[in-house]
């Protein structure tokens, strides 16, 4: 390497991948040119495609980028160097995966029971301060005692079919209180507002199965978890300014759902003297540089 350049290498993994120069707004500040990136060489198995109109391999300015076709691991060996004598050898690059987005899936809980007939399948999707959207199936815990998140908001999604509940929730605040009855598929509360749910109330309709019922548990902030179950559940905390950070729900039949859940009439959550608060912000993925 001479002293008027700087070599760098990038690990590669297997995939698709583009690979931009990005905008240092430092150089137009200080009027400086912006240097010269080249890839010099590719590792067996990895090919790169440059844009039309451009040298091949070469990133001449910030803004522009090629795409990486990595068909197994390796590495890319670049130069930098001063697009004018003296000038600067300061570049930042993004190597980046080319893949949909995919929302956040809640991790996976107890085998949950079997559907039982009549019943149809749903998907809960929350959004979570600090995490945003959060799905997960029947029986899986949203957020809950492994990964607590205040609750701004939700959804109960029928898969496949019609479901025959609604629900509604409630906010604190000068604003709060419980929202109007929403059916299935629809959202209720917020996003990114910091205004967490303090209550939730779900309920079968009357052309409902008359064997179902509702099987819920929830976690509010600082208490021990609740357990509902029947054809109309409320799920609230112990103070009406503790946040839902945790929610699970099922449907069964009376018989199982009588088993498994705790009397309608029953809370379970802890002493308020006793409780304590704990909640653990979730950090965010590391950006590829």
């Amino acid at each position: 390497m001479s002293d008027g350049q700087r070599t760098a290498t990038l690990s590669v993994e297997r995939g698709l991948h583009t690979l931009t120069y990005r905008f240092d707004p430092s150089f137009a500040l200080a009027l400086a040119a912006a240097p010269v990136v080249d890839v010099v060489h590719a590792s067996a198995g990895i090919s790169i495609l440059s844009a039309p109109g451009t040298e091949f391999g070469v990133l001449a300015e910030p803004g522009q980028g090629l795409v990486v076709l990595a068909e197994q691991p390796g590495t890319l060996h670049l130069v930098v160097r001063p697009s004018v004598p003296g000038g600067s050898l300061d570049a930042e690059l993004a190597l980046t995966r080319v893949e949909a987005p995919r929302p956040a899936m809640a991790k996976g809980g107890p085998e949950r029971s079997p559907l039982p007939d009549g019943a149809g399948e749903f998907l809960v999707r929350a959004h979570l301060s600090l995490r945003g959207d959060v799905s997960g199936g029947r029986g899986s815990w949203i957020g809950g005692p492994q990964a607590p998140g205040r609750i701004e908001g939700l959804e109960i999604r029928p898969i496949g079919g019609a479901l025959a509940l609604e629900y509604q929730v409630a906010t604190a605040g000068r604003t709060g209180g419980w929202s109007a009855w929403v059916p299935a598929g629809a959202y209720a509360g917020s996003r990114g507002k910091g205004m967490p749910l303090i209550g939730l109330r779900i309920r079968l309709r009357g052309d409902a199965p008359d064997h179902l019922e509702l099987r819920g548990e929830a976690l509010f902030l600082g208490a021990s978890p609740i357990a509902r179950n029947g054809r109309e559940i409320e799920l609230v905390g112990a103070s009406p300014l503790d946040p839902l950070v945790g929610l699970r729900l099922d449907i069964a039949a009376a018989a199982e759902a009588g088993e498994a859940g705790a009397p309608q009439g029953q809370n379970d959550a802890a002493p308020a003297l006793n409780r304590l608060r704990v909640f653990r912000r979730t950090q965010p993925d590391a950006r590829a540089a």
